[in-house]
């Protein structure tokens, strides 16, 4: 039986041995009594409830609100073209009330976020619950909340039920939405509120992954998003123009090479030719294609996918409205000789600002500055800083215009550039408005080095939309629909956007006092303080605590094919109001084996 003493010894340690003389010294230990028995399992319930209440609990994701950061009720599936891994939400086939399916409610097709192509097959898979993590109550019981934890509480409008979003706001801010990013905004103007770096880099969503290409659309004649181009009076994109001087595409290995005997600026540049389901249709079709480049968006994979009664009720997807102007470019360098006079650069563009990031591969010390095409190509130096980059090796890379900040990172190691990589200090041009360069936004440039470039990830960040309630929302769909039909020309995009901006991307929410405002990284599909009706901030009394860890993100079946064996299917009440069982939808299977590569820290 267990006593107090061993439960006691058991949470809190347990003691040194004694002696043997002290042992024979005790006296018999007397029979546990019923009362004892009692006594025991009431202090272990108590240890247990003590425990819950003030350091930590499990909760379970049920819609997908936050992600990608954290999965709902999801499905998984590969693309049959581009092999990236797609995850979709899968929470709208569940009546909440009941746990059941809706009748005839089946998520059928999911859009690749990589290539645009509509994947069917996503119909058969399996349907995961949401995470599972621990959500940790210690820090709000002794401190305050920081910004941007993700953290859970009480939903204001319906107390006993819990909810998790991000914190943006704290107490007594006027916080401000405006074009994908959050301010602070006082008497002396508007502050923008940045990311620490290591979370910025962790949020990052992926826009395209150049591992993964889409062969038979490129077969068919789709262009390459990466491709050797060179400036000139008049372009395909702007007044850039493909060459096939300098860099050297192996298609199959996907990486690009440059010979240092190149003379002159080279430069590799990313086109966002994303297809549309019309594009897919025509290549498989055979038919004459007709790429154009666009905007980046701010589409969510997550809520690329159609079926009966989910997604709102609709057959499209959301393919993105607003232009993302906060990217991140990732990729491998290899570099094999370095010459004097050798120089790389890496440029992001934002509207009439283009920040490059220049550095000497001989000494590894970089520049950053920013280039304004609207004053004469007024060069700006922002900052330097020491990289580890000297002279021939291999060097992961990450360049960043996130948050009105430009970051650099060299084998996961920050370059510090001082107080002009925060942009407005350095009194960099930050651009509303995007412009043709934008259709083409990052470029690598080698000079005096033969170099390889692999593993091209292009990225952005959270674009935070400026939501609305009741007459308002649906006059401003109609806003965002214009805008994405100007997508691929971005004078067009400015002009609409110039034009209602202030009235449909721009929303001041005034958090009260000991209250804090708590937004969705899924902006596009998320209940959050935009749009409740009664209050817009998250009372002080009502924060549960910080999450830290996904600890179960959902078992990955194996054997019979990757689906493994069903122990139980899905059930549905249908229209009569009977309960039947899906005999073609599992629910559970086994076996199973955890997914590791998802238990991390929530960031």
């Amino acid at each position: 039986m267990f006593t107090k003493d061993f439960l006691t010894n058991v949470i809190f340690g347990v003691p040194k041995k004694e002696s043997k003389e002290a042992e024979t010294s005790k006296k018999p230990k007397r029979k546990e009594s019923a009362r004892d028995t009692v006594e025991s399992i009431l202090f272990a319930f108590i240890l247990a409830f003590l425990f819950r209440t003030f350091e930590a609990e499990a909760f379970v994701i049920p819609t997908g609100s936050m992600a990608p950061t954290l999965y709902g009720r999801h499905k998984e599936t590969t693309c049959t073209q581009c092999g990236f891994h797609i995850t979709v939400g899968a929470s709208d086939e569940v009546d909440r009330n009941t746990n059941l399916l809706g009748d005839g409610v089946r998520v059928r097709t999911a859009t690749c976020s990589n290539c645009g192509f509509e994947n069917n097959q996503i119909f058969d898979e399996l349907a995961f619950n949401g995470d599972r993590i621990l959500v940790n109550k210690y820090p709000y019981e002794f401190g305050d909340p920081d910004r941007f934890d993700v953290f859970v509480f009480k939903y204001p409008e319906e107390p006993i039920t819990n909810y998790i979003k991000r914190l943006v706001g704290l107490p007594g801010e006027l916080i401000r939405i405006r074009g994908g990013s959050v301010y602070s905004v006082t008497e002396n103007g508007e502050e923008i509120l940045r990311k620490s770096p290591h979370k910025q880099r962790k949020l990052q969503i992926s826009v395209y992954d150049d591992t993964h290409a889409p062969t038979e659309l490129l077969n068919a004649g789709w262009p390459e998003r990466w491709a050797g181009m060179k400036q000139g009076e008049i372009g395909q994109i702007a007044n850039w123009s493909d060459t096939k001087d300098g860099w050297k595409a192996d298609a199959e290995q996907r990486t690009y090479a440059i010979s240092a005997d190149q003379t002159g600026e080279h430069w590799l540049r990313y086109r966002h030719y994303f297809p549309s389901s019309e594009d897919w249709t025509t290549a498989v079709a055979g038919r004459k294609l007709n790429p154009r480049a666009s905007l980046i968006t701010d589409m969510c994979g997550y809520n690329a996918y159609t079926g009966d009664n989910v997604n709102n009720n609709s057959r499209s997807i959301d393919s993105g409205k607003y232009w993302v102007r906060d990217l991140t470019i990732n990729f491998d360098l290899q570099i094999k000789d370095v010459q004097s006079e050798a120089e790389i650069i890496i440029e992001v563009c934002e509207g009439t600002s283009l920040y490059r990031c220049l550095i000497n591969p001989a000494t590894g010390e970089a520049t950053i500055v920013e280039i304004n095409t609207q004053f004469d190509n007024r060069v700006n130096e922002l900052g330097k800083g020491q990289t580890s980059i000297t002279g021939t090796g291999s060097y992961g890379i990450t360049f960043a215009n996130v948050d009105d900040r430009l970051c650099l990172w060299v084998n996961n190691s920050l370059v510090d550039f001082g107080p002009g990589a925060n942009l407005e200090i350095a009194g960099a041009t930050v651009s509303q408005y995007p412009t043709q360069e934008d259709l083409t936004p990052i470029g690598i440039s080698a000079t005096g080095v033969s170099a390889t470039v692999a593993s091209l990830l292009l990225e952005r960040d959270i674009y935070y939309r400026a939501d609305f309630q009741g007459a308002k929302h649906y006059d401003n769909l109609g806003f965002e629909s214009k805008l994405q039909s100007a997508l691929h020309d971005p004078d067009e995009w400015a002009d609409i956007y110039e034009e209602s901006a202030e009235d449909y991307d721009l929303l001041d929410i005034q958090v009260g006092p000991n209250h804090y405002l708590a937004l969705g990284d899924n902006s596009p599909r998320s209940l959050d303080g935009r749009l409740w009706k009664t209050i817009q901030s998250v009372p002080r009394e009502y924060l549960v605590g910080k999450a830290f860890f996904i600890y179960w993100p959902h078992g990955v079946p194996f054997l019979n094919n990757g689906k493994g064996f069903t122990v139980r299917n899905n059930r549905v009440r249908d229209h009569r109001g009977k309960i039947k069982e899906l005999k073609d939808y599992p629910k559970y299977v086994v076996p199973f084996y955890p997914q590791f590569g998802r238990m991390h820290r929530i960031y």
